[in-house]
């Protein structure tokens, strides 16, 4: 995307105000801040954290952490106070102390200086991506004991994260921020302990820092580019390293006054930063609001009352919106980038950086006397939202752009801090998921830093009558992601989803599935590579073949082609046609749930549908149920990664499948789109008519756990197995390991012969509960399918998916009408049906039949007594009955039923209701 540059809108917009600023700030002084701290504290709140640092062992441990991992800079300082000075990075050499910095035109590189400053000035990452190896690894960065002090060189010696990686020369590129932000931290924790205890060798190290950065800055302009262009970093998020100064200017603000520092810097250096974060950035993704708390502290810290509220008057209430450029205030940030429930639109790794950056500078200007969380309570769920989308295992889906993702601790405790002081009724559940991260995540308080010492409530509110609860079914709109879930339990329960839209930091992905199994997310997605513009990222990561989907015709790609960069990829979106349960609805059934999404892959113009469904088959067992139709007529391929150690191929008979090296056809014009050519150690079964089991197994940290994937059968069929690139979104070790990975390819269409699997996560190695699975049904036109699940204990489910929901399909001695339903019996007796969204499911002597065409009921047969709950009215009709009385219990109140006696059988009806029991006599 081009980008007006910065030279035309931002810098001029920027220096316009810096004029204005320049002209009144020497008749500031009328107006300055009262006293100080103010930004996160103010003093009067000293004694209160000292109490809670005396008798919080949470806080105590911030403390003693903060205070060990400053306290050898600090004693060094107080002979060597050039050494930690040395290590900042600034520009030295007289001649190239440089005050401007001029971009590309993407604002991806610095390729210009000028200007002489007579004092060292603040260098400024020269690229906007942190460095990689040639061979697409990290480096390592180096610790601040190992910088060269007083460097002058454009380059670093790194060391390659590579296997067997050695240091070598390279551009430092984001590393220059970074190690100024470790400095920078470092200042801040020692202006803190300063205020607290009042110890004159830690204000002195960071009033040191402090007024030699200040000094640099004050010389410099932001950077000349696209919007995108920063301050002191080559982009405006890049200058986030540098939010402490305000607020170690803050905490030293009297002692560097009455040290005789120079103190004209400041102003206008804060100047700069608000008037940037202000101005800059981009509002049609998370940067505005990632910036909020550099724009936010930087205004607070100016002396000038008006122009302090000026640059707080557009987190307030005005944008700032100059094409796609400048900032949105908080009435527009809930109304544009907030769900309903308040998930931020973009994937969950995406939530908490601007959600807790939009937390933290709410905080501080609720502590400047401004009320933002009680006109915008919305804020109040966004700070605990991602815990709804959890896996049972607390990670959230990682859909898109992200990287490992779960509940942030610091947005839920910001959320209680201000939940209680507005008394609003959402503290009970910010109380009750705050247990929950305690209790089973094992979130400790103690892992916070300076903002926990300083902002969190010391105790977390004891709270008896609200428990946390998880909803069986969810929807995020924007991400066209839809999740089913049954039980909560980190090994036993069950949970997938199934998502595919075009989103900002969205992945070309088709219907794409999560799957989660034994204890994790096993059925990975993998996330993002190591940059946006990383080859492996844009061939593969961002691309089909690295997700749980299917590709048309082996070349599936977003239209246009994605070619790098953290925005969208166009691929359309898949549309919900059937749910059961509706997002956080209540189920109708304890065992059954299930989503029937649709898709047209724009790149091809193929139709594509798929249906996914939980099946629990006792409180520690169950499985998924996966059919997906493709209608690419030259090819198709299901493609599906699972973390572990290894995948082998099973027959029918669960023996071992011998396979055959082989190459995976690979599109050559285009070349391969989806990305399939990066997935490595390609072994084949050739093509097969018979069924397959794909088994992975996990054996790290003395793991035995398993995922089963039974295939159904199919002409022209042919199964491969492969070597995927690691899945970064993977729990440890699994992270760093291969992931194996199966694909199913149909030569030909998919659609009259789907792709049909069964996924049955357990552990230990025999104790899998399916034995196999039975095509009952193809219709020739390709809309219904029928499947038996045989299970080891003597049960069987027969599962009916149907694209025409009005349509009778009858077979044996079974019925159906609906998108989906399942037949449960043991040992060939009825225990129960499910009917999801449908008119009708019968068998044998039982018809379970909706007053609705698109009505969800189950029915659980236990002799002459039911269990029902149904969504509307429904009928039931049992054949050979000559029962006389129908009493319906429900909620401890009975009331009888009126019977219908029929040519061979009885019938009753039921209005909706939920668990109640039918007894028939």
């Amino acid at each position: 995307m081009k980008m007006k540059p910065a030279g035309v809108i931002g810098y001029k917009v920027v220096a316009r105000f810096l004029l204005l600023f320049i002209m009144v700030v020497n008749a500031a002084t009328i107006n300055a801040q009262d006293s100080h701290p103010h930004i996160l504290v103010k003093s009067q709140d000293k004694q209160a954290i000292l109490e809670k640092i005396n008798k919080q062992v949470w806080a105590k441990k911030v403390f003693d952490r903060m205070k060990s991992s400053v306290d050898p800079y600090v004693e060094r300082h107080k002979t060597d106070p050039e050494w930690i000075l040395s290590r900042y990075l600034m520009n030295r050499v007289p001649g190239k102390r440089y005050t401007q910095f001029f971009s590309d035109e993407d604002g991806t590189a610095l390729v210009r200086y000028a200007g002489d400053a007579p004092f060292p000035t603040i260098r400024v990452s020269p690229h906007k991506r942190p460095p990689i190896t040639k061979d697409g690894y990290s480096y390592k960065a180096p610790s601040i004991e190992e910088l060269t002090p007083y460097d002058t060189s454009k380059t670093m010696l790194l060391q390659s994260n590579a296997p067997g990686g050695k240091k070598e020369w390279a551009n430092p590129q984001t590393f220059v921020e970074n190690i100024n932000g470790r400095i920078n931290n470092l200042a801040l924790d020692a202006a803190i302990i300063y205020w607290l205890t009042g110890k004159e060798e830690y204000a002195k190290f960071a009033a040191d820092i402090l007024t030699q950065w200040a000094h640099g800055a004050s010389y410099q302009n932001p950077i000349e580019g696209p919007c995108r262009t920063g301050f002191l970093s080559i982009q405006t998020l890049g200058d986030g390293h540098y939010e402490p100064m305000p607020l170690i200017y803050d905490f030293l603000y009297d002692f560097i006054r009455a040290k005789k520092y120079e103190t004209t810097w400041f102003e206008p250096v804060f100047e700069k930063i608000a008037a940037t974060m202000t101005f800059r950035g981009y509002v049609n993704n998370n940067w505005f609001a990632a910036q909020a708390p550099a724009m936010v502290f930087a205004a607070l810290s100016l002396e000038n009352k008006q122009r302090r509220d000026y640059y707080l008057d557009f987190y307030l209430n005005k944008d700032t919106v100059n094409d796609q450029c400048g900032h949105l205030a908080m009435p527009s940030v809930v109304t544009k980038w907030l769900t309903p429930d308040g998930h931020w639109k973009e994937p969950g790794g995406y939530h908490n950086f601007p959600v807790s950056s939009l937390l933290i500078s709410a905080v501080a200007m609720e502590n400047n006397g401004y009320n933002v969380f009680g006109k915008h309570p919305a804020l109040l769920q966004s700070s605990y939202v991602l815990l709804k989308y959890s896996f049972p295992n607390f990670s959230a889906p990682s859909i898109g752009d992200t990287g490992p993702v779960s509940q942030s601790p610091e947005c839920l405790e910001l959320g209680m801090l201000m939940a209680k002081k507005y008394s609003n009724p959402i503290a009970a559940q910010l109380t009750a998921a705050m247990a929950v991260m305690i209790q089973k995540k094992g979130y400790r308080r103690d892992a916070s830093d300076y903002l926990g010492l300083l902002t969190y409530l010391a105790e977390v509110p004891t709270n008896s009558t609200t428990t946390y609860t998880w909803p069986r079914s969810g929807e995020l709109d924007f991400a066209k992601c839809y999740l089913q879930r049954n039980g909560t339990d980190r090994e036993t329960g069950l949970m997938y989803l199934v998502q595919g839209a075009t989103y900002n930091h969205n992945h070309a992905n088709g219907m794409s599935l999560e799957l989660y199994g034994a204890g994790g997310v096993m059925g990975i997605d993998p996330g993002k590579g190591i940059t946006y513009e990383a080859p492996m990222h844009v061939n593969y990561y961002a691309q089909w073949a690295a997700h749980n989907t299917v590709t048309a015709g082996g070349i599936s790609s977003s239209v246009p082609f994605f070619k790098g960069g953290g925005g969208t990829k166009r691929m359309g979106e898949i549309k919900l046609a059937a749910m059961e349960p509706r997002a956080e609805k209540e189920a109708v059934s304890p065992y059954c749930s299930f989503t029937d999404t649709r898709y047209t892959d724009i790149s091809t113009k193929t139709a594509q549908q798929r249906t996914l469904a939980i099946i629990r088959t006792s409180p520690t067992s169950g499985y998924y149920v996966d059919i997906y139709r493709s209608a690419h007529p030259k090819s198709n391929e299901y493609i599906y990664h699972n973390i572990g150690n290894s995948l082998h191929l099973l027959d029918e008979n669960r023996k071992p499948i011998q396979l055959t090296p082989a190459n995976f056809p690979i599109s050559k014009e285009p070349l391969d789109p989806p990305g399939f050519r990066l997935i490595q150690d390609y072994k084949t079964t050739g093509k097969t008519p018979n069924g397959v089991t794909a088994l992975f197994s996990l054996n790290e940290r003395g793991d035995n756990k398993y995922m089963q994937v039974l295939f159904g059968g199919e002409h022209n069929r042919e199964f491969f197995s492969g070597s995927a690139p690691q899945s970064g979104t993977a729990d440890l070790p699994y992270r760093t390991m291969p992931t194996p990975t199966i694909i199913a390819r149909q030569e030909g269409e998919a659609w009259k012969r789907p792709f049909i699997a069964v996924f049955e996560p357990f552990n230990g190695a025999n104790n899998y509960t399916v034995e196999k699975i039975e095509n009952l049904d193809l219709s020739p036109k390709g809309d219904f399918s029928a499947i038996k699940v045989y299970s080891k204990n003597g049960s069987q489910q027969i599962i009916l998916q149907s694209l025409k929901a009005d349509q009778l399909q009858v077979k044996d001695n079974w019925k159906f009408v609906g998108s989906f339903g399942v037949i449960n019996t043991e040992k060939g007796d009825l225990k129960y049906l499910y009917l999801g969204e449908g008119k009708e499911i019968s068998h044998g002597r039982y018809s379970v039949i909706s007053n609705q065409p698109a009505g969800s009921a189950n029915v659980t047969i236990n002799g002459n007594k039911l269990t029902v709950t149904c969504n509307q009215p429904t009928t039931i009709t049992v054949k050979a009955s000559s029962a006389k009385t129908v009493t319906l219990t429900e909620k401890g109140r009975k009331k009888g039923l009126p019977v219908t006696s029929t040519k061979d059988g009885i019938s009753f009806t039921l209005p909706a209701v939920a668990n109640g029991v039918v007894t028939i006599l």
